[in-house]
């Protein structure tokens, strides 16, 4: 047995666990770079690496794998500041709501990450979703290039080149 644990990105661009009793203030998150977004998520990160690590080693082998959706969303934001995210021109453009509730986008990019963690292989090639057919192909593309990265990158993940 496999299991998959995603990684996600942070309700309001912020790390605090307890944003539901205190929510934080609104953020304009097309204000944010991809160097503020890996400080701001750098612990959440570290500590979710670390519970799959401690899950492996209580179970004594690896059955809990990171889905790097958090890490991947990040680049897509970088991709979107720099230009070079066909038909998404501002990074709010990925959310639907404060909180952080994702847009058709982001949801492909998560998809394709799981994806790519559950198979072991990269969603390259794989058709667009309906959910996308208002973009245009290369969009597709740069969403499962950038999860194949992410899952690639991410030991936590089970995932190798």
């Amino acid at each position: 047995m496999r299991v998959t644990l995603q990684q996600f990105w942070l309700p309001f661009d912020v790390y605090a666990v307890d944003y539901k009793q205190n929510r934080p203030e609104l953020v304009d998150r097309d204000s944010r770079t991809g160097e503020q977004l890996r400080s701001i998520s750098a612990e959440y990160f570290r500590s979710m690496d670390e519970h799959a690590r401690t899950l492996n080693e209580k179970f004594g082998k690896p059955v809990v794998f990171v889905v790097p959706v958090g890490q991947a969303s990040i680049v897509l934001r970088e991709k979107i500041i720099a230009g070079e995210a066909p038909g998404l021109t501002r990074q709010n453009d990925l959310f639907r709501d404060d909180i952080g509730h994702p847009t058709a986008p982001l949801q492909a990019l998560a998809a394709y990450c799981h994806f790519a963690v559950i198979y072991r292989r990269t969603p390259v090639g794989l058709p667009a979703p309906t959910s996308l057919a208002e973009y245009d192909a290369a969009l597709n593309r740069l969403l499962q290039e950038i999860a194949w990265d992410a899952v690639c990158a991410n030991p936590q993940s089970g995932v190798h080149r």
